[in-house]
């Protein structure tokens, strides 16, 4: 990247600390990944940008880059229970601790690494919920558009008691009888696994 590409990825004053105006744009990325759904194709969108950002501030403040920038395949470590009040469980105390470590990290490869981990997760999470079916009802799920927590684990519960089962493959057998917000949510998962 030459400097001139470099001053348009990475506008500054002449006044301004590279250092610090890094940080600061570092900052609003991560309060970007904090607020907003965990979707690939805009949160990627997100990182390309970011990298050009990081790629223009090396040349402005003449470092070498300390790594390659190039993408990372993270496999999911995270096996998600059975039943599928626990497995809700399991996905949000990972996305609180994935919110954690985003808190505190310090550089533009510990930012992706971190994402990559992320999405790894919630694409998993998606894929545990899949009812093919669900995609032809005719309840509107927007992609990114999260159900409030406590509403869904109650909503589950009762579907839990309504199914007679805690099991996550007997609730995709009895789709059909699900409470409405319930299938919503599983429609929404199950459109967010085709990426």
């Amino acid at each position: 990247m030459t400097k001139e590409q470099a001053d348009l990825f990475f506008p500054y004053s002449p006044d301004d600390d590279l250092e610090d105006l890094w940080e600061q744009r570092l900052f609003e990325q991560k309060q970007f990944f904090l607020t907003r759904p965990p979707i690939r194709m805009v949160w990627m969108s997100r990182i390309k940008k970011l990298e050009k950002q990081f790629q223009a501030f090396l040349v402005l403040t003449e470092q070498e880059k300390t790594e390659d920038i190039v993408p990372i395949q993270i496999k999911n470590e995270l096996i998600f229970s059975e039943y599928f009040v626990a497995a809700f469980h399991q996905f949000h105390k990972q996305r609180n601790s994935y919110k954690s470590e985003l808190l505190q990290a310090q550089s533009y490869n510990a930012l992706v690494e971190l994402i990559e981990r992320w999405l790894s997760t919630e694409l998993e999470y998606a894929k545990y919920w899949i009812v093919e079916e669900s995609k032809n009802n005719d309840i509107e799920a927007i992609r990114s558009k999260e159900p409030d927590p406590m509403e869904l684990l109650k909503v589950l519960k009762e579907a839990a008691v309504l199914i007679d089962s805690p099991l996550i493959e007997v609730l995709k057998e009895n789709y059909n009888i699900l409470p409405e917000n319930v299938k919503k949510e599983v429609k929404r998962l199950t459109l967010l696994t085709k990426v």
